[in-house]
């Protein structure tokens, strides 16, 4: 069954919607700082690191404190690999330069991308 919404009620609706109009300009933020992003969530820092002569960026997933996200930075196209373990597992550098070493292995060397 449709229902049919009051003329008045459309037109409230829509007046919501009028302020993201990009034709208006948003209240300054007092507390900004031009260029500078928002630090990330503890525990979400990204760390850098170069495994082989490629370089990754590994970030925890806001969220799910279990999955660990490896961005191959020095591959062409956006490409890499995520990691799921359990809430007590935190890897240090060694580790995750072990993963990444452990997927690099199966990237085939003609493609740049995993086997099939």
């Amino acid at each position: 069954m449709s229902r049919v919404l009051p003329s008045a009620t459309l037109s409230l609706m829509w007046k919501v919607y009028a302020d993201d109009d990009s034709n208006h300009p948003a209240t300054p933020n007092e507390n900004a700082t031009p260029g500078l992003a928002p630090a990330a969530p503890r525990g979400l820092d990204p760390v850098e690191l170069v495994v082989d002569g490629e370089r990754f960026v590994v970030t925890r997933r806001a969220g799910s404190s279990d999955t660990y996200d490896f961005a191959w930075t020095s591959h062409p196209a956006s490409y890499g690999f995520s990691i799921g373990g359990n809430a007590d597992w935190h890897p240090d550098r060694v580790e995750m330069a072990e993963q990444i070493r452990s997927f690099l292995a199966d990237i085939d060397p003609e493609t740049g991308y995993l086997r099939d």
